[in-house]
């Protein structure tokens, strides 16, 4: 049985940080109830790439849930979101900071009719703070968390990270923190209240990089790919490819040294120890390129690694698909999406006691409505009157 088997979650998310959220919680077996607007559904759903009326992006990180359109703006659609939140046992939601309670449908409203819910709110800037009200997406998070002041070029412009690491920091801490209150809840009988900030999540992830800073009294140094405590550790231009290397210890580099057939420069004392490389920084970088030119990154990735040097080709995100190793894992399978079945990674953590299964795949708009509003005890006429109001996106 699934972890989170028996778990009924609203998921009232738009976009990525409460939609991955929510998608987390199904794949580890929650009931998830997607709460989508009658009026063309979730953002996410016109977002490119669309095939046949279907959204690519939205089929990441929607798979395994239920959907049900309501107007949480109309008295209908907010009694009926209402009662589903009676039954429920968790709800997250990612909209601006107190526009649920403006709904009539934060805590307060929520735990007044069941005690025991455990109400997830997933903000830009948290429910406290001068920054509370203020509009924020992704980049606003790196940039305010100081992310993007360590990412980039030393000599260019502070760059953002590729994947939206805002949004998914703040997704893993809610799923985090919604299974230790469930957990708790098993103690005390109690729901709670959980305030999840996209900053203060993405903040909390500056981890090393805050420690050194702080006690140096300096910025952290922006240096490309490079760090300031190791040497070599960058990307390097071959003959075919790029090859990432991460020299942390004097045993990788000795092993370095080997593969490239320059074995003196092991014992060579302007590169023997850490400190030494780090003196010598450009000696070794250029030594590198000139050696890694030779033959192609998968090349000498099949040499590197059989000598346990910490090196890997970097791969696009076509290249992921293939690899012999993530396939050897299991990590990717496929989803349906409406009449076409569409790639998908799993849930990354494998339980040794349960199989994880998608049972469902990606829900179109409202399709689950009248079936979840009939079992919460909502009158038909009432659930014809919300069905009849849903109007899918365009194909």
């Amino acid at each position: 049985m699934p972890p989170l088997a028996d778990v009924t979650v609203l998921d009232a998310t738009q976009m990525v940080a409460g939609p991955f959220a929510s998608m987390q919680l199904a794949d580890l077996g929650a009931d998830v109830y997607k709460i989508e607007r009658p009026d063309g559904g979730e953002l996410g759903r016109s977002n490119p790439p669309i095939d046949e009326g279907r959204s690519a992006y939205f089929a990441s990180i929607n798979r395994n849930k239920e959907s049900v359109a309501l107007d949480l703006k109309s008295d209908r659609g907010r009694d009926a979101f209402l009662s589903l939140a009676e039954a429920a046992d968790v709800i997250v939601e990612n909209h601006p900071a107190g526009r649920m309670e403006r709904f009539g449908l934060g805590y307060e409203a929520i735990s007044d009719r069941n005690p025991e819910i455990i109400y997830c709110s997933i903000t830009g800037f948290g429910h406290s703070g001068p920054y509370r009200d203020l509009p924020s997406l992704d980049m606003i998070a790196q940039a305010l968390s100081g992310v993007m002041s360590v990412t980039g070029p030393a000599d260019g412009d502070p760059h953002r990270a590729g994947i939206p690491i805002g949004d998914i920091a703040a997704s893993m801490y809610a799923v985090q923190s919604i299974a230790l209150a469930l957990y708790e809840r098993e103690r005390t009988g109690e729901g709670e209240f959980l305030d999840v900030s996209m900053l203060d999540c993405l903040t909390s992830w500056l981890t090393v990089r805050a420690g050194s800073s702080w006690d140096t009294g300096e910025p952290y140094p922006r240096m490309g790919n490079a760090l300031p405590e190791f040497v070599p550790y960058d990307v390097y231009d071959t003959a075919e490819g790029y090859l990432a290397l991460a020299v942390v210890a004097d045993h990788h580099w000795d092993r370095l040294c080997a593969t490239i057939g320059r074995e003196a420069l092991a014992d060579d004392e302007r590169f023997a120890t850490g400190a030494a490389r780090r003196e010598h920084r450009d000696a070794v970088d250029e030594m590198l390129g000139e050696a890694f030119a030779d033959a192609t990154a998968d090349e000498w990735f099949d040499r590197l690694r059989e000598r346990g040097v910490p090196a890997a080709p970097i791969y696009d995100t076509l290249d992921v698909r293939t690899d012999e190793h993530v396939g050897s894992r299991d990590l990717l399978t496929t989803v349906t999406d409406g009449h076409r079945e569409v790639d998908a990674i799993r849930h990354p953590v494998a339980f040794d006691s349960t199989d994880q299964q998608i049972e469902r795949g990606v829900p179109a708009l409202g399709e689950t409505t009248a079936a979840a509003l009939s079992a919460v005890g909502v009158d038909e006429a009432q659930i014809d009157a919300i069905l009849a109001a849903i109007d899918p996106p365009d194909p």
